[in-house]
């Protein structure tokens, strides 16, 4: 991960020692870094203290103060933003139903940037290319959500951390070197546009790493020796990450869009579904997929699902549905540390619970039909080559009956 570069150091109070005289000044402190010249500046707010004539009534103004700049500054206020440009995100993810785009105040973020650079690519590239060029960027700016970077100026975007993406993307991701080399040169042309947005800025592009694994790693079904060893280690350490994993295996839903997004209101234990919103769909498309009854007694019983209030997130922050989703590598990198802890495959992924609720549907005889509507799939047809892909060739009579050599 990359080394996080001191941004603010929050308010403190400076109080004269305690004297309240008129030539003791109160103030509140605090620092901001200024990403034009890379240098922290000081500021300093009077506003509301003095006029105190006791050390009690200027203590009490004084923390109050405090408490305003602090908030304000967490919240990403900064002294060098203000004036925010209202421009056109075209990293939203868009839907079928939901044609325009929604406007975003943020000047100088790579979100910023790379929404304008979209905007700039669009009469030269073909839809299908257009996606891809989203998707990717998406995945970029969600990974700097995940390390506190996203919401700052682009100027902090550094090789450093160009290169701790690039080992996320090699290392966790396991893509491909062709697939791991188009995301570079994708970034490197964004900054490249920032290049001509901003004079005297650099690329932060160069000396990346780079991957000989030839072809990605797909997911593949988890064997059925090793679901009970996992089974037990996650509940042990992260029993919120085996229910995102039982909503991946009994209901496929997809984990980085459709489950992270999951409220509690699209859960309907009444009627025993789940609504999978158009905006949170990986094909843009409203479904509706059922809840096996092992798994609604599981959501009731154990984790009280029906007691949160409706706009909660199912898989929220702390452990618990909450308020606030979690970021878009929250789950997969805690799935990772516990199966490289077990020492399991790295074929293993979250996905990988996907495939082993179908493969096992399908071998309990579960209809293609039902299969192809709790997937989401388009044709039945889609389905079986699904299947296929992930269960191969299955024979029972093979299994059972093959004579003895």
């Amino acid at each position: 991960m990359a080394n996080k570069t001191e941004l603010i150091r929050l308010p403190q109070i400076f109080n004269c020692s305690g004297r309240v005289s008129q030539k003791n000044k109160w103030f509140i402190e605090f620092y901001v870094r200024n990403p034009r010249n890379n240098k922290m500046v000081r500021f300093r707010k009077y506003q509301g203290i003095n006029k105190h004539r006791t050390r009690v009534e200027r203590q009490a103004a004084a923390e109050k103060m405090k408490h305003y700049w602090t908030e304000k500054l967490k919240e990403g206020w900064s002294p060098f933003n203000e004036g925010l440009v209202v421009y056109d995100d075209n990293l939203e993810f868009q839907t079928a139903i939901r044609n325009y785009r929604k406007l975003k105040a943020k000047n100088g973020t790579f979100r910023f940037y790379a929404s304008k650079y979209i905007n700039w690519k669009k009469a030269e590239l073909e839809p299908a290319s257009l996606s891809t060029y989203r998707s990717r960027l998406r995945i970029f700016d969600s990974w700097l959500e995940g390390v506190g970077m996203n919401e700052v100026d682009i100027n902090y975007i550094t090789n450093q951390i160009i290169v701790d993406f690039s080992w996320h993307i090699i290392d966790n991701v396991k893509l491909s070197r062709t697939t791991t080399q188009n995301y570079q040169n994708l970034l490197k042309e964004v900054f490249n546009f920032v290049c001509k947005e901003r004079k005297g800025y650099s690329n932060p592009c160069f000396d990346l790493p780079m991957t000989r694994r030839v072809s990605d790693s797909p997911a593949l079904p988890i064997q059925e020796i090793d679901i009970p060893i996992l089974k037990k280690a996650i509940l042990k350490s992260d029993p919120q990450l085996w229910l995102a994993c039982q909503f991946i295996y009994y209901c496929f839903i997809r984990p980085r869009k459709e489950l992270r997004f999951l409220r509690i209101g699209d859960i309907d234990l009444g009627r025993s579904v789940i609504r999978i919103k158009t905006e949170n769909s990986k094909t843009d498309v409203a479904r509706v997929v059922s809840i096996p009854e092992v798994f609604k007694e599981e959501l009731l019983q154990n984790h009280r699902i029906d007691s949160y209030p409706k706009k909660y997130y199912v898989i929220g922050k702390k452990g618990r549905p909450g308020n606030d989703p979690v970021s878009y590598n929250n789950m997969s990198d805690r799935w990772v540390r516990i199966r490289r802890k077990l020492g399991m495959p790295e074929d293993y992924k979250m996905y990988s619970w996907k495939h082993t609720g179908n493969g096992r549907a399908a071998i309990a005889g579960i209809p293609l039909r039902d299969l192809q509507g709790q997937n989401g799939h388009s044709s039945v047809q889609m389905t079986e080559r699904y299947l296929k892909n992930i269960i191969g060739e299955r024979s029972e009579y093979i299994i059972s009956d093959f004579p003895i050599l």
